[in-house]
């Protein structure tokens, strides 16, 4: 291509005599700070590099490439037609792994606002694979020695065809695109109009196109499912394939993939599928790979080290962090001040900013950093001088800390453990604020930390209410488990307040001061009749997830921070085996154990009830009852 003629454009000009700056965004090649440019900024910075990464583009529009791009004359449109013109733009980026290494300068082009009529394309949303998902088949990963490898579709919704029935798509590529598209193939040149734009109609799927993520979600589903896999009930973004060496599974982001195979064999051969449909398929294999801006280690047998080191560094630089703090908050959390002065409008974009972007953070690999985030996110409509202190502190830690990391693993002995507390009337509302997280062995697979919705009487009820929000998470959590070929034992819910524990035993309330509480909250109850939900008590000092209910003192937060981000997590009553105390037919034991003397007092009423209207010895009272005892073993074992 004649770069030298295009470099001559009033575009190219302007843009070199006026670069603008990018500051606090990961290094470029140039050794600036810069993430996405126009075309004018990337002209002004990198001249022929950009030029080459828009020429390599634009290529993929023709028919020399995916034919995206049918070029159309204005007059042969109709009123309609031209109405539904989208503007289109072109904007350059620098790729970076997440360790924040330079991979290539790259130019899209994208559609403007696509107003296309949404009665038309109805279902349009593409799903992406849950964090949740993703780390649980990581740590899975990790405890069975998988092999592992990411791979990358470029121009991927350009392999979409798009649909033929009811309105076409147009866009106007601008003059220096519209030069650039005749530079390539010069048969575009009679469709240039007078003011040097051109139209064309959208034979394929391009960014921006309301359909596009759509499409490409159907059509690498449909590959997938081609080769043997079968999408997940539990999460449509997670696909598995039975193999004789075990599962095969594989997680889709959009147009990025990872995958977990027996071994490398196996990996490599799906790869090899996938890159027959997809010839330009990057892959990347090995211990140590970036996939969602996340750095995947697995060099440490059974386990898996998780990271975001260009994620915090840039966020550090940006925010100007200096100094540190050894906890993310102090006790003055959850108190508003409603003197406090309110922030300006640049001071609050920024707040706004920092605070989404810590809990992006926290819900991927930084779980401690959680709850003090979480209530900064709720207030960011009106942050004050306060908000901004407390912001700053969160920063400050998260400066300490930067080199943290989360570490997954699982039990060999695969069980779930749901960790639930609940902090009593913390907030000034009255509400309470509850925490949780899921474990598989090692490390927390998912944090939660959220104000409760309705304002509880007792911290009772408040645990009741904690712990009935999050068993969804666990039972979810079994559910994709076992969608993929892992089935875990059992589910375990750790509570430290025992008349909660006590209530979930019984389903009812256990008092009059509690009979107010709502049948819903009773949920749990059902589930362990079950044998699906086991109920444990974890004393206080030892429940992880007291670490997101509240800010705690240093030493204690440390401590369940080290365990929330990788320690391992045993389970209760440590001085017995897991499956003494997991297996559900024990468990039945112990309960008719301890209310064996209540029991006998029964059967003995029966016994000298039949005797005295029968006149005989034996009892049916007895025989009913051993019975019904032997019915409820059956049924745990049945579910089991």
């Amino acid at each position: 291509m004649d770069y030298q003629a295009l470099s001559g454009t009033r575009q190219y000009k302007r843009a070199r005599a006026n670069p603008t700056s990018n500051n606090n965004k990961p290094l470029g090649l140039d050794g600036e700070r810069v993430l996405n440019m126009t075309v004018r900024d990337a002209l002004a910075r990198y001249g022929d590099k950009a030029m080459e990464g828009i020429n390599k583009e634009m290529k993929q529009m023709t028919s020399g490439g995916f034919d995206v791009l049918h070029p159309v004359n204005l007059s042969d449109l109709s009123e309609d037609d031209r109405k539904r013109i989208l503007p289109s733009h072109m904007f350059l980026k620098d790729k970076f792994d997440a360790t924040g290494t330079f991979e290539k300068l790259k130019a899209r082009l994208v559609t403007g606002k696509d107003t296309t009529n949404t009665v038309t394309y109805e279902i349009r949303s593409s799903p992406t694979v849950s964090a949740d998902s993703l780390k649980l088949m990581c740590a899975i990963a990790a405890r069975d020695k998988m092999a592992v490898g990411t791979a990358d579709f470029p121009g991927a919704f350009l392999n979409c065809v798009m649909p033929r029935e009811g309105p076409q798509t147009y866009i106007r590529l601008n003059k220096f695109l519209s030069g650039v598209m005749v530079a390539i193939d010069p048969r575009f040149s009679r469709f240039v109009g007078p003011s040097g734009t051109m139209v064309a109609r959208l034979n394929r799927a391009l960014y921006g196109c309301v359909v596009a993520a759509k499409l490409w979600y159907e059509l690498l589903r449909k590959t997938l499912e081609s080769i043997g896999f079968s999408r997940s009930p539990a999460d449509m973004c997670v696909f598995a394939r039975k193999e004789e060496a075990g599962t095969t599974m594989c997680s889709v982001h959009v147009d990025d993939v990872k995958l977990f195979a027996p071994n490398a064999a196996i990996r490599d051969s799906v790869f090899d599928k996938l890159k027959q449909r997809f010839p330009d398929l990057k892959i990347h294999v090995g211990t140590q790979l970036s996939y969602l801006g996340m750095s995947f280690n697995y060099d440490t047998p059974g386990e898996v080290n998780i990271s975001m080191p260009a994620f915090v560094e840039s966020l550090l630089a940006e925010s100007e962090t200096t100094g540190s703090a050894e906890t993310p908050a102090g006790e003055d959390l959850f108190e508003i001040d409603e003197e406090s002065a309110w922030l300006d409008e640049e001071r609050c974009e920024a707040f706004h900013s920092r605070a989404a972007k810590l809990l992006y953070l926290g819900k991927l690999t930084r779980g401690d950093l959680l709850t003090s985030t979480i209530f900064l996110c709720s207030r960011v409509q009106a942050p004050t001088q306060q908000d901004e202190q407390k912001l700053s502190r969160v920063l400050k830690y998260l400066n300490a800390t930067k080199n943290l990391k989360l570490t997954l693993g699982a039990r060999d002995d695969l069980f779930v453990t749901l960790s639930v507390d609940a902090s009593y009337g913390v907030h000034q509302d009255g509400k309470s604020h509850t925490g949780a997280a899921v474990s598989l062995g090692r490390g927390a697979t998912h944090v939660t930390s959220v104000k409760q919705r309705i304002v509880t009487k007792a911290s009772t009820e408040a645990e009741l209410v904690g712990a009935s929000d999050m068993i969804g998470q666990g039972i979810w959590t079994m559910r994709l488990l076992e969608s993929i070929g892992k089935p875990a034992r059992g589910l375990i819910l750790e509570q430290d307040n025992l008349s909660t524990v006590a209530m979930i035993k019984n389903g009812k309330p256990t008092s009059t001061r509690s009979r107010h509480i709502h049948i819903r909250y009773f949920f749990i109850h059902d589930r362990m009749q079950r044998g699906e939900v086991i109920v444990a008590h974890r004393p206080s000092e030892e429940l992880v997830a007291d670490l997101l209910t509240k800010p705690l003192p240093r030493a204690r937060f440390h401590e369940l921070r080290d365990v929330l981000l990788g320690g391992q997590w045993d389970p209760p009553l440590r001085e017995r085996s897991v499956l003494e105390v997991l297996d559900p037919l024990r468990i039945l034991d112990e309960r008719e154990s301890e209310q064996s003397t209540a029991s006998v007092t029964i059967r003995e009423r029966a016994e000298r009830t039949a005797r005295q209207r029968n006149g005989r010895q034996a009892s049916p009272a007895t025989s009913l009852y051993e019975e019904s005892r032997a019915r409820r073993r059956q049924q745990l074992v049945t579910s089991h």
